[in-house]
This record gives structure tokens, sequence and C-alpha cells, in this order.
């Protein structure tokens, strides 16, 4: 079951935690991630999904300005383009609740090479290594290290490559 502290979760560091703790924010987006169903919409499909509701929560929340006030007390200005990264930390909370199939990781697979979703690379390399080889392992780990800022994956990835 996701919570709805997940979604908070996932939505804070790129939203602050004022606007993530926000029940007309998080609670439509933990629905539509706890109505998720594989027979009925593919990963790629609920992520547009998702992206759209977030520009459109967002929008009534902030307004045309579409500026939110950080946990630091900055104010920032949240850009359109941001909204994919947005949705990609919210299907993490997803993956992230999987069972761990052969059938998930094939879809996890397919999804990570089809989009790019750092968040279906992480589960892929945290939770399921034995599906992997150890040079496939090793390509997961140097896109990640290549492509995200060491605080995104320094906590579980060597960051030597020693995988």
């Amino acid at each position: 079951m996701i919570e709805i502290l997940s979604v908070e979760e996932a939505l804070r560091p790129r939203l602050g935690i004022r606007l993530a703790q926000k029940p007309e924010v998080a609670e439509p987006l933990c629905a539509m991630l706890r109505d998720y169903a594989p027979y009925r919409e593919s990963f790629s499909s609920l992520a547009a999904r998702l992206e759209d509701k977030l520009f459109t929560l967002l929008y009534n929340q902030l307004g045309p300005g579409m500026s939110a006030r950080m946990d630091n007390g900055a104010v920032r200005r949240i850009r359109t383009h941001e909204l994919r990264d947005i949705a990609d930390d919210l299907m993490g909370v997803l993956f992230d609740q999987m069972k761990v199939y052969s059938v998930t990781w094939e879809s996890l697979h397919a999804y990570a090479m089809k989009t790019g979703s750092f968040a279906a690379l992480r589960v892929m390399y945290t939770r399921y290594g034995a599906f992997m080889d150890a040079e496939e392992r090793k390509v997961i780990a140097r896109i990640i290290r290549d492509t995200r800022p060491r605080k995104d994956w320094e906590a579980w990835l060597d960051p030597i490559g020693q995988e």
C-alpha cells in the first residue's frame, strides 16, 4: 500500500515541505499511484498522467507564477520541464512498493531503457540484482553515476564502481 507520507517525501526535495504536505497536492497523486494496475496501463502512461496532474495541481496552488517556498525559505519557480522529473520521483514510490518478480523486472527494464527513468534504474539496481548479470549491473551503475549528482546515489551505489 502506498502511503501518503512516501508521496510527500518524494515531492519535498523539489517542491518544499509546505507544498508537498498540502492534501490538495499529495492526496490526488497518492490516489493515482494506489490505483495503478499493470494490466490496465503502462508505466509510461502513468508517468505521463502524473506529469499532467502535477501541472494542474501546482498551477491551482501556485498560480501562473508557479513559485514555491522551499524548506530553506527561498522562493523557487517550478519550471514545466521539471514536472517530468517530479513524476519520475513519484514513479519511484510505486516501484519501491512493487513485488520483486520477473514480470516486474521485464516491465521496469523496458521502461528504464525507453525513458531513462532514474527511479526505475535505482530500483532495478537496488532490488533486482538477481535478474542482472554483473556486466549489466555495472552499466546501470555507470549510467546512474554519469547522469545524476552524487547526492542522489551515494547512499546506495558504490561511488568507485566496484560493483
